[in-house]
């Protein structure tokens, strides 16, 4: 049997390869931007009025935390971190006649993508890296002048940006070298011990120096459940040396999941609610911030020139009528 042929002039004509293509890739980007509008809270998509609903709702099934005051000593494995997730308390605890101190464990030198936007150029160097390692600790002492800390209160220890995980748990006795700057000890000069060895005994001995010298009531350092494996490292030694030294542990959380937290951008009027409830059986609190110390908070972020140009919207969106902070047992 024969089949019959369809003739030319009936078919439907092919579109080039180059055009498919284009058009695959307009399509893709057409489905990200409207899911990402859909979990990002945009309101002229109907999920945009869900996003928020639930995040609105989040926050108020949170019990209120009692204000914090004393002497408080603030774990920040990059310098943005403490802006973002205790901002609006360091002003409180001032507020109230308190006294903060900031540790930065790194100085945020493993980001290439923003040493490529700050030097503007494709492909950065090791000495790019240091160099915003540099342009980094600037911003995060001037968001601290703006939160009200001054430069006596606030010290870098310049362990290397995405190295903590590795410094901690394998390389605790032998230097580690950076897979970012090549380094090996610590590079900067403002430090508060320049060139002492990558090593997690390194950093363990700095920080117990710190806890001795600062005598703090309170320290707040990152979730044991944040994603970053900077973050955990450091989460997991304010719960080693915290106890020891008789301080109170509150934890906070930045990077707490794909999306999280939801809507990005600049939502002032929002709260901010966890990405859980509750982390082995201890529920999140909800600490409230004034206007003015929002306010202020927002001004800080804006220190952070360097991260501003890549996660603008990430980084606006800790800005919020509300910060979070779990309450960390005491292991016997």
């Amino acid at each position: 049997m024969f089949s019959r042929r369809v003739p030319a002039l009936h078919r439907r004509p092919r579109l080039p390869a180059a055009r498919r293509r284009h058009l695959a890739a307009g399509l893709a980007l057409l489905l990200g931007l409207l899911s990402g509008a859909a979990i990002n809270g945009w309101r002229w998509l109907p999920t945009g009025n869900v996003v928020i609903g639930q995040v609105q709702g989040g926050a108020a099934g949170l019990p209120e935390s009692a204000p914090l005051s004393g002497r408080v000593l603030v774990i920040s494995p990059h310098p943005d971190d403490e802006t973002l997730a205790v901002g609006g308390i360091i002003q409180d605890v001032l507020n109230r006649g308190g006294q903060v101190d900031i540790v930065f464990l790194t100085s945020g030198d493993g980001f290439a993508w923003d040493a490529r936007a700050t030097e503007k150029k494709p492909v950065v160097r090791a000495s790019d890296l240091l160099r915003l390692g540099e342009a980094r600790m600037n911003e995060a002492t001037q968001a601290a002048q703006v939160l009200g800390v001054d430069r006596a209160h606030v010290t870098f220890l310049g362990f290397p940006d995405k190295g903590l995980q590795r410094i901690y748990l394998q390389n605790y006795l032998t230097p580690y070298t950076s897979r970012q700057t090549g380094m090996n000890r610590v590079p900067y000069q403002r430090a508060l011990h320049p060139g002492t060895p990558y090593t997690g005994q390194e950093l363990e001995r700095q920080m117990n120096e710190l806890l001795t010298r600062l005598h703090p009531d309170i320290v707040l350092a990152p979730s044991v459940r944040d994603h970053h494996p900077d973050h955990q490292v450091a989460a997991f030694l304010a719960g080693r040396l915290a106890p020891q030294h008789h301080a109170r542990l509150y934890a906070y959380m930045v990077h707490g999941g794909v999306e999280w937290p939801l809507p990005k951008g600049n939502h002032p009027q929002l709260p901010l609610s966890p990405p859980s409830r509750s982390v082995d059986g201890q529920s999140w609190q909800r600490y409230p911030l004034s206007a003015a110390q929002e306010q202020r908070k927002a001004q800080a972020v804006s220190m952070y020139h360097s991260q501003l140009q890549i996660i603008p919207r990430f980084m606006q969106a800790f800005v919020r009528t509300n910060e979070l902070l779990l309450p960390v047992p005491v292991q016997p």
